[in-house]
This record gives structure tokens, sequence and C-alpha cells, in this order.
């Protein structure tokens, strides 16, 4: 009777895990379609209201989901005592800071952190024109990552069904 429940509990975790690794990849998604979202908010800010950049955050921040939400609000805090730092420097400490803990790849985030480069530094057209350009790359990421998480999900979910069977027939 212990090694059935012990059986049943391998399976179990196994399967578990292979669901892990499948909501990560659906979490990345989501996370992803919220960042283009959070973006497009920032171009209508910059191009329709031209409000500086702060103000731009706060007023997204209040919209948006967490982290982005978080991430934005103390972006525009911390831009007012940036202490002879770039906007480019605060920007990628803050996306250490908050968004670390998201399912976003490491790519993802230096794509974002490129974008930081060129905000509150160009002119309003070329500042434009490098969210369309992130906005476009975003684009192809989201699309990468719905492909990837389609063909991926069930074979995570399989392959953790498969191993903990795998397991419980080398344990018994």
């Amino acid at each position: 009777m212990l090694k059935g429940i012990g059986a049943l509990l391998i399976l179990a975790s196994a399967a578990g895990i292979g669901a892990s690794f499948s909501s990560d990849l659906k979490g990345r998604c989501m996370e992803l379609r919220l960042l283009k979202q959070m973006i497009y908010m920032l171009r209508g800010e910059i191009k329709y209201t031209k409000t500086p950049l702060p103000e731009a955050f706060s007023s997204i921040a209040v919209r948006m989901k967490e982290p982005f939400g978080s991430f934005l609000e103390q972006t525009a805090e911390q831009m007012g005592s940036m202490e002879g730092q770039s906007f480019g420097e605060l920007w990628q400490k803050q996306i250490k800071r908050w968004l670390s803990d998201t399912h976003l790849k490491k790519g993802d985030k230096e794509q974002l952190g490129s974008l930081g480069e060129v905000l509150g530094y160009l002119d309003l057209e070329m500042q434009l024109s490098s969210i369309d350009l992130y906005l476009d790359q975003l684009e192809l990421c989201i699309r990468e990552a719905q492909e990837a998480a389609q063909t991926k999900r069930k074979l995570y979910q399989s392959l953790g069904v498969a191993g903990g069977i795998f397991l419980v027939i080398l344990l018994v």
C-alpha cells in the first residue's frame, strides 16, 4: 500500500513539474501582451498629450497590472532623484529590480532595456520611431512565444507524466 501511495505521489509531482513548465510558457505570452499594452499607452502619452516621462509613467502605472504597474511607478519616482545617472541606467536598474521575477526571458528584458536608452534622450519623432520599432520586435516575440507555447505545452505535460511513470517503474 505504501508503494502505491509513493508511486502516486511521484507520478503527481512529475506531472506537476510538467504543468509548471507549461504554465511558464503561458505566463510569458501573457506578460509580453501586457508589455505591449504598456508600450502602446506610453506611445499615446508621448505622441498625443506630450506628457513628460515621469508623469506618463505615473499615469500608465495606475492602469497596469503588476509587476508593470510598480515598475513604472517606481521608475517615475526615481526619475525625480536620478543623482547624476542617465535615464538608460535608471531604466536598466528598474528592470532588474522589478521585472526579475517575471516569466520574461533575458532577451525580452534586454530589448526593453534598449528602449530605455532612447526614451527621454532623443527628440519626439525619434522616440516615437524607436517605440514603433520596439513594438514591431515585441509583436514578433509574442508570435514566437505563442507558437512555442502551442507546441511545447503539451510536450511538457506529456513528458512530465511519462517521466513520472518511468520513475515509478524504476523504483518499483
